[in-house]
């Protein structure tokens, strides 16, 4: 039918809509795909379950096209089961907390932050308070443990369930985020960078929530201010929320709601790094069981049928990708907006899908990148010289790195100055004595405190700060 519509040189209202019907069809189907059970090794797996969370938001999308030439096509999907209704004001109580919005169906948002982990579990287990849930934030073993104890769900279902909610066993290429201590945290001073972030992400369209009456309604607010009119407001805080109120007639709480979404959280506090404070590693055990993992992987797998399978996924999506190119001139302006993200993002899922496929089959993949001689330059820019896997994070190496690090011991033990610590820079056993000294307190309660504050005894970059890189 795909096929048949695209080959006519003038397309119905009612021929575009049975197009992306079937555009819809199709992209359920292979949806079906990624989750078929191949023996695919687990470290792949859970990266084909990020690209398989990532395309639902593609078919969300689908549907908005969907919507633009049939609009009552979702008043019936919302309006036929009550249970929608529910899972709505799950939703709405889960922005009114996290007013994150659109941010939600943003890829990067996918994988591993538990607010929106939180809620989407509340709809997965109505049976829990939100409260419930929260007691289990990185704790997903006893988490499964504490739902078949209390529901009596099989724990493949529950695992099946986490997933959905994108709470994965391993994130292998994402940092886990922790809410902050602000005593162990000191506020920082606000920087030119991070003016400019604030001050690109106060524009756009925002959803919040304003009162009326006694209850609140959810609206849309288009902040447009130009960059000169912001910059009077940089140390003023206060005056910014007073003109937001003005400008676009609302109340205090939603201009402060807006101020937020833009990562203003109040006069000192702007954007820390997280911390782990709750994840504990013994790496040697780690490293065994790692490598009993691969062992057995490697026994019971095909790399050949994992190199087809992925080449199979890759066929699908390029297909798909060709239907949205080949019908993108022959549809409205607005359409071809909602088209261009489809694109972006099936794209995204090609280049993810050619990363994993680099590691099972390295020859074809380095056939596809080096065939053409010309590339050569463009690979030498790409390439960094060296891997995060490779890479020595060594502390001392980073000044950025080093300062925040001692910025957060002294945070910790007021009793010792950042020159202080610098004196016991690269000796670190002395430091721990000194400290102890000073303090009265244990050694090992001091070892733990510069493990959390990031000096470890590798004395490595810590991996809450290796974004910053060495």
């Amino acid at each position: 039918m795909l096929e048949l519509i695209l080959t006519k040189e003038k397309l119905t209202q009612k021929e575009k809509l049975v197009f992306f019907r079937s555009m819809l069809k199709a992209e359920m189907d292979v949806l079906n795909e990624y989750c078929v059970d191949g023996g695919i090794p687990k470290r792949y797996k859970i990266e084909l379950c990020h690209l398989h969370n990532i395309k639902k938001v593609n078919i969300a999308r689908l549907l908005s096209i969907i919507e633009f030439y049939d609009p009552e096509f979702i008043k019936v999907l919302a309006l036929t089961d009550p249970r929608v209704r529910t899972f709505i004001g799950y939703y709405l109580d889960f922005l009114k907390t996290n007013p994150y919005g659109y941010e939600a169906l943003e890829p990067q948002n996918l994988f591993g932050n538990w607010d929106f982990i939180k809620y989407k579990l509340k709809i997965l287990f109505p049976e829990l308070t939100l409260e419930e849930i929260d007691r289990f934030k990185f704790k997903r073993k006893e988490f499964v443990k504490y739902i078949r104890e209390k529901l009596g769900e099989a724990e493949e279902l529950i695992e099946s369930k986490l997933n959905k909610a994108t709470w994965y066993e391993s994130v292998p290429y994402l940092e886990l985020e922790e809410e902050m201590s602000k005593e162990w945290h000191p506020e920082p001073i606000m920087t030119e960078e991070d003016w400019a972030f604030i001050r690109r992400h106060i524009k756009g369209r925002k959803n919040i929530f304003i009162r009326e009456g006694q209850g609140e309604r959810f609206v849309y607010v288009d902040v447009d201010i130009p960059d000169e009119e912001l910059d009077r407001y940089k140390k003023d805080r206060e005056g910014l929320k007073k003109l937001l109120m003005q400008r676009y007639n609302i109340d205090e709480s939603g201009a402060e709601q807006i101020l937020r979404k833009a990562g203003w959280e109040s006069d000192t506090y702007h954007i820390i790094p997280p911390i782990h404070t709750d994840v504990v590693l013994n790496y040697g055990e780690l490293e065994k069981a790692v490598k009993k993992e691969l062992e057995e992987e490697d026994r019971g797998m095909s790399y050949y049928d994992l190199a087809n399978f992925i080449r199979y996924l890759g066929g699908l999506e390029l297909e798909q990708l060709n239907y949205y190119e080949l019908i993108y001139d022959r549809v409205e302006e607005q359409v071809q907006d909602i088209i261009d993200t489809i694109i972006r993002t099936q794209r995204r899922i090609l280049g993810k899908m050619f990363g994993i496929f680099y590691t099972v089959d390295p020859l074809m993949a380095e056939a596809i990148i080096t065939i053409n001689p010309a590339r050569m330059d463009f690979l030498k820019g790409l390439a960094v010289k060296e891997t995060v896997r490779g890479k020595e994070f060594h502390l001392y190496s980073n000044p950025t790195a080093w300062k925040i690090v001692k910025e957060r011991i002294v945070s910790r033990f007021p009793e010792v100055s950042q020159e202080d610590i610098e004196n016991f820079k690269g000796r670190r056993d002395e430091f721990v004595k000194y400290l102890a000294e000073k303090t009265h307190k244990s050694q090992q309660a001091i070892e733990n405190a510069l493990e959390e504050c990031g000096w470890t005894k590798s004395e490595e970059i810590p991996a809450f700060l290796r974004q910053i890189g060495p």
